[in-house]
């Protein structure tokens, strides 16, 4: 979908540039109205911040005598793990809970949908249609582009004379776009937060690496190609992975060739994610091999510990990447440093 005056900011910008660009895309949206509104959609990842800007945006148009109506969807955190959404009917100020992630409720995704919370929606939408100038919706995803959710709200605002901001994934856009109709919207996009080797980004990045029992090894093919494989981990630092691994292996070709590795951890139960990359070699010394072999490998090494074609994989870090799925919180990390 192309875009017709996307307001961007960089990744680093602060929370006040990026609630001065939404505020100036709906201001001008407003300003060139005719029959129908150029729509605005922010656009961002999880945990960029698109419902709380909404919320800040919301109270700044009031200030200056702009009615505010459909919904934002809070999310509810309990030890530091999401556990579902709210609905706030902005013109009202009145919530409802939307979806949980227990019963009972339709399921989408990982969250059941309370059929009071999509009916309380949908009126706060239509609401905002009779009583509103600019109608937000939060959030318009997979649900709505297969028909369901907030999908028949939406076009109803659409054809109205309100000014729609939807509130989108970043991944999204392009197939809202295509769905709705969306033509040339007004984009506003907002970088997800990334921390920089910070202390606690450093224990998150473990966290996550230490959870996930077969992670993916990554290596370069012959024919150019990166080749996956799950792996175990059976030892680790703060800066190096071992992994048990066959002399003769192809992985071990392909990283005498090129040892350039990542090592991937998803965990997919609390949608978190980890990355490893660093340089990758056989260990050379046959003690730690000794103290880290496992009588489970004997169908694989018949020899045991002393089988010639044993060995470990040792992948000196260089950076890491985590994204921790239920919060939104991601980083990067210099594997080098302590």
């Amino acid at each position: 979908m192309a875009a017709r005056p996307v307001v961007s900011r960089r990744p680093r910008a602060s929370r006040d540039a990026f609630d001065d660009a939404l505020f100036a895309a709906i201001a001008e949206s407003l300003r060139s109205q005719e029959k129908t509104a150029t729509p605005v959609v922010v656009a961002g990842g999880v945990g960029a911040g698109k419902t709380q800007t909404g919320l800040r945006v919301a109270q700044r148009l009031r200030q200056d005598g702009i009615s505010v109506g459909g919904i934002l969807a809070p999310r509810l955190f309990e030890k530091g793990e999401t556990t579902g959404y709210n609905v706030l009917d902005l013109l009202t100020g009145e919530d409802a809970a939307f979806a949980r992630s227990d019963p009972p409720g339709d399921v989408v995704g990982r969250f059941y949908i309370r059929p009071g919370g999509l009916a309380f929606a949908d009126r706060a939408l239509r609401q905002g249609i009779e009583r509103a100038s600019v109608v937000f919706i939060d959030e318009v995803g997979r649900w709505e582009t297969s028909g369901g959710g907030h999908a028949a709200a939406l076009r109803d605002v659409l054809r109205s004379n309100v000014l729609p901001v939807l509130f989108v994934r970043a991944e999204m856009v392009d197939r809202v776009g295509e769905v709705f109709g969306l033509g040339l919207p007004r984009i506003v996009r907002l970088a997800e937060a990334v921390h920089r080797d910070s202390a606690a980004g450093r224990r998150d990045f473990w966290d996550i690496v230490d959870s996930v029992p077969y992670p993916l090894l990554i290596t370069m093919a012959d024919d150019g190609f990166p080749q996956s494989r799950p792996m175990t981990v059976v030892a680790r630092d703060d800066h190096t992975l071992w992994l048990p691994t066959s002399r003769g292996s192809r992985k071990v070709a392909q990283i005498t060739a090129h040892g350039e590795v990542t090592v991937v951890f998803v965990d997919t139960d609390r949608f978190n994610y980890a990355s490893f990359h660093g340089a990758a070699a056989l260990d050379p010394d046959r003690d730690t091999a000794r103290r880290l072999w496992s009588d489970d490998w004997s169908d694989d090494w018949p020899g045991g510990a002393d089988d010639p074609d044993y060995a470990l994989l040792r992948v000196d870090g260089i950076r890491g990447f985590y994204l921790r799925g239920t919060t939104g919180e991601a980083g990067e990390i210099d594997l080098r440093r302590t």
